[in-house]
């Protein structure tokens, strides 16, 4: 989306949200499965509605909660796992140099454990996030906006004065693929 005079940007007030998510690397990939697993409806919602409306600013009440979501399953882990979490990212952080998760399986199994005995949320089968899933949406489908971007195009350069400077130096794609030294 590029940025016009005319685009309206919203206001630091619509885009603070009362709390954030702040965890470190090595504790949120010890908790993104499960919390992923638990807002999933939410994501979906979000990304189905970001990606049809194409305009980042009309889903920001969407954002805001897959913030909440998330925050409200942080606390209810910090409940009921608190041990098991600090275990798995303690382990996440200080197993490797590039945060391996494959180093902590006995850690991760006992989180897993804690997570579906309390929080009733088993961990995604590996894949589950690849394979297709449909998504109902209970809001209504946008009405599709067709633009004639040839038309725009040409409107912009007919505005342009006539002593505006074209580039001209302008080369083919195959002249800077023969041509690399040149370039």
């Amino acid at each position: 989306m590029a940025l016009t005079p005319d685009v309206q940007l919203p206001s630091n007030d619509e885009l603070t949200v009362p709390q954030e998510i702040t965890l470190s690397t090595p504790w949120f990939k010890a908790v993104v499965p499960y919390m992923a697993k638990h807002c999933e409806k939410t994501i979906n919602e979000f990304m189905l509605r970001r990606k049809e409306l194409e305009d980042p600013r009309a889903v920001l009440k969407e954002g805001r909660d897959v913030t909440a979501c998330g925050i409200q399953f942080l606390q209810a882990l910090k409940k009921s796992c608190a041990s098991e979490t600090d275990a798995l990212g303690h382990c996440i952080d200080h197993g490797s140099a590039k945060l391996y998760v494959s180093r902590c399986r006995n850690e991760q199994k006992a989180m897993d454990k804690c997570v579906l005995d309390n929080l009733k949320i088993e961990r995604p089968l590996l894949g589950y996030w690849n394979s297709p899933h449909v998504h109902e949406s209970q809001a209504p489908a946008p009405v599709p906006i067709n633009r004639d971007y040839k038309a725009e195009a040409a409107k912009v350069l007919h505005e342009l004065p006539v002593e505006y400077h074209l580039r001209k130096d302008y080369r083919k794609y195959n002249d800077w693929k023969t041509n690399l030294w040149e370039s």
